[in-house]
């Protein structure tokens, strides 16, 4: 509750997920629709700024501001934006066709987050939306292809910080030689998960892997992009719970990388496809914790997301009385 209004940066679902497990609203817009002149890239065909709130109408509010056709960005897109606010205003779903995606329905996901997510749905059926089921075949080799060309686009994204141009200089006591002092400054400046990405991105480029993994990764991205354009020749939005869990211990995963990067099953194909994706509380679940409902619509289709998204909290704050964030009991620290 410090700030009302945030910008974040999604590359995999770093707006979504945060804002799952903190009960508040978190979007990231089309591909190349928020300007990215001024950020430090990750991964360039992935990363995306958008914006963190309390609410669906902040969102829009905010994404009005940021959004637009920047000269500075090479990828930024000249026109076809909505109206955000009138559409996050609208509370209006009659006719709207939510598709659930069976990929993401399966077992791995919390029952809590499950049924969380369920409610949301019938809550939108209640007031005139039609809930569909669609299938995106692909989406089970999205978190394989991700991992592949997020680190694969790090590592060379991440090349400049050798101390010599951007960033941090370590300089070693010991015969400081243009590379010791490359080598101690990526040892000293880089954490674990950052390393284990660039090493990863590297290998994947690496001569004779090229093709077989970058390569192969960027053709499961195209067969992903397909099974967003057979879905929304059905639906106007899909649906899914927007993280598998609510928030876990700190730490608890750190050891498990495998287990860390599953979190991201329900966010990642998003960034692959370029298409805008919403994540907005869908109700407590365990110990009080927010759980998260994400809808995505096709590209430049980010009124939709406000549309449905303003409609959905305010059915969800007439069942709980209020935001969903101010009925969570406060946390051991007295921190909601």
């Amino acid at each position: 509750f410090e700030a009302p209004l945030a910008i974040g940066t999604d590359t995999g679902g770093s707006i979504r997920q945060p804002a799952s497990v903190t009960g508040t609203v978190g979007v990231k817009p089309t591909y190349g629709s928020v300007s990215r002149y001024g950020l430090i890239a990750m991964a360039s065909s992935l990363d995306q700024a958008g914006p963190c709130t309390r609410t669906v109408e902040d969102a829009a509010l905010l994404h009005d501001v940021i959004g637009g056709y920047d000269p500075k960005d090479s990828t930024s897109i000249r026109d076809g934006f909505g109206d955000f606010v009138a559409a996050a205003r609208s509370k209006d779903v009659k006719g709207l066709r939510v598709g659930v995606i069976e990929q993401l329905e399966h077992d791995d996901f919390d029952p809590l987050v499950r049924a969380r997510f369920e409610e949301s749905l019938a809550l939108l059926e209640e007031a005139g939306a039609e809930i569909v089921r669609v299938s995106c075949p692909n989406f089970e080799y999205a978190l394989g292809a991700y991992y592949l060309i997020m680190p694969s686009e790090a590592s060379s994204n991440l090349a400049k910080f050798d101390g010599m141009r951007f960033g941090l200089r370590v300089i070693p006591e010991d015969n400081p030689t243009a590379e010791r002092v490359m080598a101690a400054t990526r040892g000293e400046g880089f954490g674990a998960e950052v390393k284990r990405r660039i090493l990863l991105g590297t290998y994947a480029l690496s001569s004779g892997y090229y093709d077989a993994y970058y390569g192969s990764a960027q053709k499961v991205r195209t067969l992903v992009q397909r099974d967003f354009a057979a879905a929304y020749e059905k639906v106007d939005v899909l649906a899914s719970p927007t993280a598998p869990t609510v928030a876990f211990p700190l730490g608890q995963k750190v050891d498990n990388p495998m287990m860390m990067y599953l979190n991201d099953i329900a966010t990642i194909p998003a960034n692959l496809a370029g298409v805008p994706g919403m994540s907005l509380p869908s109700g407590l679940a365990e110990d009080g914790l927010p759980a998260g409902i994400q809808f995505l619509a096709p590209a430049l289709g980010d009124d939709r997301l406000y549309r449905v998204g303003g409609a959905l909290e305010a059915l969800l704050e007439q069942k709980w009385g209020g935001p969903i964030l101010a009925q969570a009991p406060a946390l051991e620290g007295g921190a909601r």
